[in-house]
């Protein structure tokens, strides 16, 4: 059932929050290979927020057959937007269904794009599901609106969370270390390389530090024939901002002091790849599905790459790619640095359930489930002793690849105020690509915007 909850948000506010809030990284911060995007405008949100809750309704709710039969328990609301998953998920429910009876949770599949709509006015309607999924970077502007309930007290004394991950578990919180959720599952990026053209310009692997990743880049690029070193996404949006993180804490920089040496550094090392032709001026153009394309049409010998793509190549794209190729982390610069996407879950405020919601996340997240989960859907886990409960993720030199890169990926802020941190970065990095003006004056400008916002609410670095 969907809970009241009375806020004193104005809905400025909450008009913001629409407009600005993008889709992160395909379905998880990372889980497609579209470009999506939620820009819904101001002008929409009051007839949106008349007419959200019904609209929510629509949604595909699990059955009884699915979930298991009612159990006595009372009803629990979960709103997700798992659409290829959602049969795992339900699985989940169903077994936690069956051996207890104090909840009884009720899955709704949502579209993305809706979810977030509804989260955004459920802010100020009080209209919440108990339990709600929300990407991972995303989670800290939810939990500024009043969307997410505080659960620290029934986490406190849980030994599990020394398994998880900093990154992913890190997304959960909020500035002052207080938990509003978990995380579910993650993915983070590396670099694939085809084989071919690079053993054909005498590299015998794929480069490991930047400087062996330029080079690579100018002996592969084929000017002749349209081919490229590198593709990557680096448009204007959170899939943006998502493959320029690793590139910006691989210098040694984070998003607290963008416009420093370090930071201009990255953002130069990446211009300077335009400029020299080893990476295409369309990479402003494209999605990570579009740089994904670009490499499997042959069109560039190394590709930003996310967990997500290993299953298109096992499927969509097994007949395209005829050569050989390998994944392997991000070339390091100063720093061995990837980037987390994924998704999380939360309580949410209202709910007349907080304690049991939480034991529910608890259960959802325990080291079996999680590997579980993960294995059927295909994600990594959050936690590192999922890991070693099935070979899944080390078998596969392709997996193992991400899966160690867990170990130094960091989450996007977390800050309440990321996607207007994450558009002052995209909007830098598309300038200085575009020539439209230097790496150190996007930066300049960038941090402009983002450290008024940080001076207000600072956010824990990751290092």
């Amino acid at each position: 059932m969907k809970r009241k909850v009375v806020k004193t948000l104005a809905l400025t506010m909450t008009s913001a929050m629409v407009l600005t809030m993008t889709a992160g990284c395909g379905s998880s911060g990372g889980g497609d290979t579209k470009t999506d995007s939620a820009d819904t405008g101001a002008e929409d949100t009051a007839d949106d927020a008349d007419t959200g809750a019904a609209e929510t309704e629509t949604g595909t709710e699990a059955t009884a057959a699915d979930i298991g039969e009612p159990n006595g328990g009372k009803e629990v609301t979960l709103w997700h937007y798992f659409e290829h998953e959602a049969d795992a998920l339900n699985a989940v429910v169903k077994k936690y269904n069956e051996e207890q009876s104090d909840i009884y949770i009720v899955p709704t599949f949502v579209s993305r794009d809706e979810l977030m709509k509804q989260y955004t006015i459920g802010a100020v309607s009080g209209e919440l599901p108990d339990i709600g999924m929300v990407d991972s970077p995303d989670m800290a502007s939810y939990i500024s609106l009043g969307v997410f309930a505080d659960i620290s007290e029934y986490l406190e004394g849980w030994s599990d969370l020394d398994q998880f991950y900093e990154g992913p578990l890190s997304s959960c919180m909020d500035a002052d270390g207080k938990y509003y959720g978990l995380p579910n599952n993650s993915n983070c990026l590396a670099l694939l390389c085809n084989m071919d053209l690079l053993k054909a310009a005498g590299i015998e692997n794929p480069p490991t530090t930047w400087d062996e990743f330029k080079e690579a880049c100018e002996k592969t690029t084929d000017e002749a024939n349209g081919v490229y070193g590198f593709a990557m996404s680096a448009i204007a949006n959170e899939e943006g901002t998502f493959q320029f993180i690793p590139w910006l804490y691989g210098a040694g920089a984070d998003i607290t002091d963008v416009s420093s040496d370090k930071a201009v550094n990255a953002l130069t090392f990446l211009s300077d790849l335009v400029k020299d032709g080893y990476m295409s001026k369309e990479a402003v153009n494209w999605g990570q599905g579009d740089a994904y394309n670009a490499w499997i049409a042959g069109k560039a010998a190394m590709l930003e790459s996310g967990t997500w793509q290993i299953a298109t190549l096992d499927t969509d794209n097994k007949e395209d790619v005829t050569w050989e190729y390998k994944y392997a982390p991000m070339p390091k610069g100063e720093e061995q640095a990837t980037v987390i996407g994924g998704e999380n879950f939360g309580v949410c405020s209202g709910s007349e359930n907080v304690e049991e919601c939480a034991e529910f996340l608890k259960y959802m997240q325990s080291a079996q489930n999680t590997a579980d989960w993960c294995e059927i859907a295909g994600k990594l886990p959050v936690r590192a002793d999922a890991v070693e409960l099935k070979d899944f993720w080390t078998a596969d030199e392709r997996y193992k690849v991400f899966n160690d890169s867990m170990e130094f990926a960091v989450a996007r802020g977390p800050h309440e105020s990321w996607p207007t941190i994450s558009e002052a970065l995209y909007k830098a990095e598309q300038a200085a690509l575009l020539g439209d003006k230097d790496p150190a004056e996007a930066l300049k400008e960038a941090q402009a915007t983002i450290s008024p916002i940080l001076e207000e609410t600072p956010i824990a670095v990751q290092k």
